[in-house]
């Protein structure tokens, strides 16, 4: 029978390669039904492969946070909620690349927007997986919040630069983000650690944003209500006041969290 330790490296390594792999053929498929050029596609692939490889090397490393946080037990495989996160986070090149894809070959609409719903469900869909299974585990904390950053981030700068978003809703979203990074690193600094932790209210802006931009997408190829321009102005507005709301909570949560942290030495990491 094969040690725990060495089944999660194995269970690590092949939802690497399984997502590759998956990411890769529906890329080589939607290039060649639309004559997409053969170079930017090697280049993504190129980039894909990058980092996946980067990402599954990090957690093979890390597989000693692959830990039921109630029992402290290792898990002998990924579960099923890391593995929801693990799509969501792996996915953003093949999201990307689609999406700026899009602009010249508007034919791919009807996978994009699929895609970008599946991936998006999986925010929610893996935190309730861990709940009712009691699977909560420490890196699903910190792989779901960097999921989210990485998609968000990605997200807003391309939507930024293809003109579906305004500067101060840009400068607005991009503050939020990195308040929580900064404000997570001298966390770390000052107390030697930094858990996941989350507010509800960073959550929902996270959530609210997914649910925009898929909207914004819609509005970039004319999509009946969904990508309505009044329909899509009237969310971006709902969205930013909850954004601006969570600059605050999280302004908050972290003054609380520093006048009661310990200054202390040692590793840090940071996740939302």
């Amino acid at each position: 029978m094969m040690p725990p330790e060495k089944s999660l490296a194995r269970s690590i390594l092949l939802h690497g390669v399984l997502s590759f792999f998956v990411q890769a053929v529906l890329l080589v498929a939607v290039s060649l039904a639309h004559g997409m050029g053969s170079r930017r596609l090697a280049l993504f692939l190129a980039v894909a492969f990058a980092y996946n490889g980067l990402l599954t090397a990090i957690l093979v490393l890390r597989r000693g946070d692959f830990r039921i946080e109630a029992t402290g037990k290792v898990l002998a495989r990924v579960n099923l909620p890391n593995t929801l996160t693990y799509v969501r986070l792996s996915s953003v090149p093949t999201i990307l690349f689609l999406v700026i894809q899009a602009r010249d070959y508007p034919a791919i609409l009807p996978i994009i927007l699929p895609l970008i719903c599946v991936v998006f469900a999986t925010d929610f869909l893996d935190g309730i997986a861990a709940r009712r299974r009691g699977e909560i585990t420490f890196v699903g904390r910190y792989l779901d919040s960097a999921s989210d950053y990485v998609t968000i981030i990605g997200v807003t700068i391309v939507l930024y630069v293809f003109g579906l978003l305004e500067l101060w809703f840009f400068i607005l979203v991009l503050s939020r983000l990195v308040l929580f990074a900064v404000g997570m690193a001298l966390l770390a600094l000052r107390e030697g650690r930094a858990d996941p932790l989350a507010t509800f209210l960073g959550k929902a802006s996270i959530f609210s944003l997914m649910v925009l931009y898929a909207m914004e997408v819609a509005r970039l190829f004319s999509v009946p209500w969904i990508g309505d321009e009044t329909v899509v102005r009237i969310v971006s507005y709902i969205v930013a006041g909850i954004v601006a709301v969570s600059i605050v909570d999280k302004g908050i949560f972290l003054g609380r969290k520093f006048a009661a942290a310990p200054r202390k030495r040692g590793r840090a990491s940071s996740a939302d």
